[in-house]
């Protein structure tokens, strides 16, 4: 049985950089909520942005590309929360981001304003 993961976005980046084996190369970056994260991987040239939902220990992924150092907007979004608490949804969750960052979506106002994070 695998252990649950902790409640909070640090502990879903650290399992996402132990899982997705990007130690060493991975930053992550706070939000303007304390709630908020930007885990980013410049090899790859991409980011996911966490954002926690108290107390239903769920959380909102999303990500985007690194273009010429700088973020670019939300192109891959799920379409909806998480369980946070369960490595293999979280797992399922990173694949399908990765997934349709390579056939990018339409534009989300809402999720761009969301997870709006300052310049590295």
């Amino acid at each position: 049985m695998t252990q649950p993961i902790q409640y909070g976005p640090e502990p879903v980046a650290e399992w996402i950089i132990d899982v997705c084996g990007w130690q060493d190369q991975a930053r992550v970056l706070r939000g303007h909520l304390p709630s908020q994260l930007r885990l980013v991987h410049e090899a790859d040239g991409w980011w996911i942005g966490i954002d926690t939902h108290w107390p239903h220990q769920r959380v909102q992924l999303c990500a985007g590309r690194i273009a010429d150092g700088l973020f670019a907007d939300v192109s891959a979004f799920l379409d909806g929360p998480v369980n946070a608490t369960d490595r293999e949804e979280l797992e399922q969750a990173v694949q399908e981001l990765r997934k349709r960052l390579e056939a990018p979506q339409p534009p989300n106002a809402w999720a761009a304003s969301r997870y709006g994070f300052p310049e590295p």
